[in-house]
């Protein structure tokens, strides 16, 4: 199972963790314990890869149950330890609800329980869907219900890995996780059968209701996506993904391409993200909107503005709403760049609301201490 945060021994740091919760446990009021879980950061056991990237950590459910594994949290890293005994596996993450709510989803049907603290003198077993209705009591209320404009989804091994980049050999920004919730299809720019494949799913589905009579559409969509995906990969882009959801007249339709952009040592005292920002701002029209927010997890750019689809794909007549997220890794080197676009021009704040949602739910991925080489020659963003 995938996770998305870099493991740190969690050994001795048992001062993480939600006493909220810890007390909630204690007084065996399960809506309470539910509430705890929506509102408070609880401890998550993770176990590296043999690529040495951390993924979470789940344990054999018990004897007889239907499905094979257990997810166990913890309200605070005490616990965790009391729990492993002699078991060497120390790592952990401190892990909100944006980042629990798609791990449950996406790996809900091999998991029997969520068990909260079962070593401990409160242990309580919840079932998946409980966890997710006490995580995200409102899916119906829309997909920019949960925008978070906070950036406290970062995880405080994220925030252990950032705060080493300046030392020599400490972590740096390798990539970025997206998060993505319900509704969304992933397609893999870099892997040209994987890409391929995903395609033909995506336009499976949406094409479903067409039947036999859909098979020329269907086929035209498939050599439309492959171009742009094509297109993308060639830019520097990474992953592509699509959201679709159903609405009382037409179909939501929202798409994103994540690029990552190696740029080399920053130079002078000019950031990447200054020199982007000074770069977009000689350009912007009179309703475009370029702003600058500070997170936990650092800085971003957002710029908002009204264009046309691709001439070469027959979209010059359609307006589209234009949203880029620039975003530095940590340690100066790299930026990543979540662009999205949708033709709901009409309704810009709430799809507004849904692009911060999805970039409010992402996570760096960090290199381990010693493992990227620096790079001494600048590339001028």
């Amino acid at each position: 199972m995938t996770g998305e945060h870099v493991a740190v021994p969690g050994a001795n740091r048992f001062g993480a963790g939600s006493p909220v919760l810890a007390a909630a446990l204690a007084t065996g009021d399960r809506a309470a314990v539910g509430r705890a879980l929506h509102h408070e950061a609880v401890v998550v056991p993770l176990v590296e890869r043999e690529d040495r990237t951390p993924q979470v950590r789940v344990f054999p459910a018990p004897e007889g149950s239907t499905r094979p594994y257990d997810l166990c949290l913890f309200s605070t890293a005490q616990a965790l330890e009391s729990f492993l005994g002699d078991d060497p596996g120390r790592s952990f993450s401190l892990r909100r609800r944006e980042s629990l709510v798609p791990f449950l989803r996406r790996h809900g049907a091999t998991l029997e329980r969520v068990v909260v603290d079962p070593a401990g003198p409160h242990a309580t077993a919840l079932g998946v869907d409980e966890v997710l209705s006490a995580l995200d009591p409102t899916p119906a209320a829309g997909p920019a219900a949960m925008a978070d404009d906070t950036g406290a989804g970062i995880s405080i091994d994220g925030l252990h890995a950032m705060a080493t980049v300046d030392e020599p050999g400490g972590s740096r920004g390798i990539g970025i996780e997206l998060n993505l919730p319900d509704h969304w299809a992933l397609i893999d720019l870099e892997d040209e059968a994987q890409r391929d494949l995903q395609i033909r799913a995506l336009v499976k589905q949406q094409g479903a209701a067409l039947g036999d009579r859909g098979a020329g559409l269907r086929r035209d969509l498939r050599d439309r996506l492959t171009e742009v995906a094509v297109r993308a990969q060639a830019a520097g882009g990474q992953v592509m993904a699509y959201l679709v959801l159903p609405g009382k007249d037409a179909a939501l339709a929202l798409n994103l391409t994540l690029y990552w952009h190696d740029l080399g040592p920053e130079a002078g005292e000019t950031t990447h993200l200054q020199r982007i920002h000074d770069r977009l701002h000689r350009s912007l029209g009179p309703d475009d909107e370029l702003t600058t927010t500070e997170t936990l997890s650092g800085p971003f750019l957002r710029h908002v503005r009204v264009g046309r689809g691709s001439t070469e794909l027959g979209g010059q007549d359609v307006p589209l709403l234009l949203v880029d997220y620039w975003a530095p890794a940590p340690g100066a080197r790299s930026v990543a760049r979540l662009a999205f676009s949708t033709p709901h021009v009409e309704i810009r704040d709430a799809m507004l609301g849904l692009t911060d949602k999805v970039l409010f739910a992402t996570e760096w991925l960090m290199s381990a201490p010693g493992d990227v080489q620096d790079d001494d020659a600048a590339v001028p963003a």
